[in-house]
């Protein structure tokens, strides 16, 4: 009840309004609508206004005098399926999700951008070395490219997969848009590993491989993009030549793999899956090195330091771990998600960890810089 006894109500249909207690009708200009179903609602200590939330994890404040919403907090409400830092800067990061791509300030932990595709989720997120563009991949098999700064759609890659989502992105670290085009890495639903020359105007796809029998669930490059390698959901990760466009090895595990990444320096491979282990390979003979036990679950994230001598991971057992490379042993661990974590990245100065979960958290955690402390989320 607000302070005149009147009542504050909350509707499906996302309608905040102060009705009359006795004849239930609408007080003249105390009525507006929000964002999602309103879920709760409570008055503010100072009684001028009140707070409001929606099962789409938006939080309102209205005063009752205007009675206008004002966003205070917001983030996903469905599973987080992928998240990227642009270079070199790591104020910044791009998260995807149910029927959006966003952009954060992880600094001031505030949504500075929201870019909406309605009935469809975004099931993989990159940007360009040069920022120029958001590249995301959806389930309805397109690609779509996005400017950063306003949300414009800039190309849409139509025929990207026909046969079930995108799955997993990554570009060549030499692509300027400047001078077009440049080459993109797309992976799917379908098992299929596509190259594409891309320009704003016109996209070509230049190769095309079905190797793997499942979904890809990620793809990474080389710093010298000469190579690349996808994981798969059929247990196997496979390195591509992506200037002879063939098959170099492959690797099988009877294991559902989350991830793949090169080391840095580009000599090993390090994965992650359903087996609970993270393992190491050589990258140019495929022979394993070293398998460590991940956690009590499913790994499904991985991320190197630039220098390679720490790396963190994520996985089903909700904990961000900091390992060191070398060694192989647990430098620190993060408790913070009530779900599974589906992506985890080392901020470009490596001063913060940002993970995301399935619960729709976005946790942002500042690396340990004693190798004994436990990382801190905020």
């Amino acid at each position: 009840m607000t302070g005149n006894n009147n009542l504050l109500v909350g509707a499906g249909d996302g309608k905040v309004a102060v009705v009359l207690p006795t004849t239930l009708k609408f007080v003249a200009g105390k009525a507006t609508s929000l964002l999602g179903s309103v879920t709760s609602l409570a008055i503010a200590p100072d009684s001028m206004g009140f707070l409001a939330a929606t099962d789409q994890s938006n939080r309102y404040y209205l005063n009752f005098q205007k009675f206008v919403p004002g966003l205070r907090g917001t983030c996903h409400y469905a599973p987080i399926n992928g998240l990227v830092f642009p270079a070199h800067c790591s104020d910044l990061i791009i998260t995807c999700s149910l029927n959006d791509v966003r952009v954060w300030n992880v600094t001031l932990r505030q949504e500075l951008l929201r870019i909406q595709v309605p009935n469809l989720e975004a099931k993989a997120v990159t940007i360009t070395p040069t920022g120029n563009t958001i590249i995301s991949g959806w389930s309805d098999g397109k690609v779509r490219g996005f400017l950063p700064e306003s949300g414009k759609l800039k190309f849409v890659i139509s025929n990207a997969h026909t046969e079930g989502a995108v799955t997993a992105l990554a570009v060549c670290h030499d692509a300027k848009e400047s001078s077009p085009p440049w080459r993109l890495l797309t992976g799917g639903e379908d098992g299929r590993i596509r190259l594409w020359h891309v320009a704003s105007a016109w996209q070509s796809m230049v190769f095309s491989a079905k190797e793997h029998r499942a979904a890809v669930t990620s793809l990474c490059i080389t710093g010298d993009n000469e190579r690349c390698v996808s994981a798969s959901a059929d247990g196997s990760c496979i390195v591509w030549d992506l200037q002879a466009h063939t098959r170099l090895l492959a690797v099988m595990e009877p294991a559902l793999y989350e991830a793949a990444l090169f080391h840095p320096d580009g000599s090993q491979l390090l994965t992650c899956g359903s087996n609970h282990h993270i393992t190491y390979y050589d990258a140019y003979d495929g022979s394993l090195i070293r398998v460590l036990k991940g956690g009590e679950n499913a790994v499904r994230a991985l991320d190197v330091v630039v220098g390679g001598e720490m790396f963190v991971s994520g996985g089903a057992d909700n904990l961000v771990r900091v390992w060191a490379y070398v060694e192989g042993v647990v430098l620190s661990v993060g408790h913070g998600h009530s779900g599974p974590i589906q992506d985890v990245k080392v901020s470009p100065d490596e001063r913060r960890i940002v993970s995301v979960g399935e619960e729709g958290g976005i946790f942002i955690w500042r690396m340990p810089e004693d190798q004994k402390e436990t990382p801190s989320a905020s």
